[in-house]
């Protein structure tokens, strides 16, 4: 057995821990405080020490361009895919048009980057992923706000307390701190080597923890319900095959960078769908509960399961493309994985609707 594919078995097997483990985390708050730690501690260490550890180029700074425009490519997309996910409910599509182009690369992704494809690779998505972050903060809540307007009557200007705190979630975001702490570190003509050892060996140890809790925790959110697969699992494959579809056409017309740099792209177009947007809604629905509005915008509750299903979908189907990572690397061989997966989406919607006789 190769060494990628050992390392991609045990990433299974990590999963599977997490799966045997969810009875002793049936407390909402036990596996909360396990996404604390990956988010706030674990998460924010490892892209500060892989920025400090590597070369910064002038060209990374482009990055965050490069994610912003990806995501705009995505919501453009967004009505088609809409479509034919066969979802008759208008908060259902109101939600997954805010779901679909938001993208959370820090735990489906970010574990695997750091274990296949080092320290440049990681920073380099960590870089691109601040452009991604201002697009589901700022312009998703915007599009948002927007939907919310069509179903009702304009009644005033939009309020500035909630992009306010939009802002200050943007600054306190904790990996945007480790990009800013780092970028400071490296303007001061620092690297990881010239900081005290004492700091050196606390941030190996904690980096060293995020990929096998990451796996764990991604097992402990495996949730098996017959309904809830036959509505998301053929979305999730649709919105992978365009992923995957889109960043294959870019490269193919700009020109395909270095092989690393490729599967790079990839592996981030394959990212979970991203929490903030529920924010979003949650903050619509309360602004129209506090206005009589009996039918709200978005149905939070088909949001969270789309998250719920997301996460594992993503980390799964990047490793079992990693098994064959030739599959990355083939202009010809993506196109094809991307066209399979989205026939792949609509049968299997095809053959849930036929099995229950009626659309989801």
């Amino acid at each position: 057995m190769s060494l990628i594919l050992s390392e991609i078995v045990s990433f299974f097997f990590l999963i599977f821990l997490g799966v045997l483990l969810q009875k002793k985390f049936d407390k909402p708050s036990r596996k909360n405080g396990l996404k604390d730690y990956i988010l706030n501690i674990a998460l924010p260490t490892t892209v500060f020490v892989s920025l400090l550890s590597i070369n910064v180029q002038k060209e990374y700074w482009l990055y965050p361009l490069v994610g912003i425009i990806f995501d705009v490519a995505i919501l453009i997309c967004s009505p088609f895919l809409i479509k034919i996910s066969g979802l008759s409910s208008s908060r259902k599509k109101n939600t997954l048009f805010l779901l679909l182009p938001s993208f959370a690369p820090g735990l489906s992704c970010f574990p695997i980057i750091n274990e296949f494809l080092g320290n440049e690779a990681l920073a380099k998505a960590s870089i691109l992923d601040f452009g991604n972050k201002l697009f589901v903060l700022l312009f998703l809540f915007l599009v948002a706000f927007q939907l919310h307007k069509n179903k009702i009557q304009p009644y005033g200007k939009i309020s500035k307390k909630p992009l306010k705190t939009i802002f200050k979630n943007v600054i306190r975001e904790p990996i945007n701190i480790a990009l800013f702490l780092a970028f400071s570190l490296i303007f001061l003509e620092y690297n990881y080597e010239n900081l005290p050892n004492l700091l050196i060996s606390l941030t190996d140890k904690i980096k060293n923890t995020l990929t096998p809790i990451v796996l764990i925790f991604i097992g402990l959110s495996l949730v098996i319900n017959k309904k809830s697969i036959a509505e998301i699992i053929p979305i999730l494959f649709l919105r992978a095959g365009l992923s995957l579809f889109l960043v294959n056409s870019i490269l193919l017309v700009f020109g395909r960078h270095s092989t690393n740099d490729s599967i790079l792209y990839f592996i981030l177009a394959l990212s979970s769908a991203s929490f903030w947007p529920i924010s979003h809604m949650t903050f619509i629905n309360a602004l129209e509960k506090n206005l009589g509005l009996k039918n709200n915008t978005f149905d939070i509750k088909f949001a969270l399961k789309f998250l719920a299903y997301s996460l594992p979908f993503s980390t799964i189907t990047i490793l079992i493309l990693m098994t064959k990572d030739e599959f990355l690397r083939n202009t010809n061989y993506l196109f094809l994985i991307s066209l399979l997966f989205i026939l792949f989406g609509v049968s299997i919607k095809k053959y849930f609707f036929i099995l229950n006789n009626k659309e989801i």
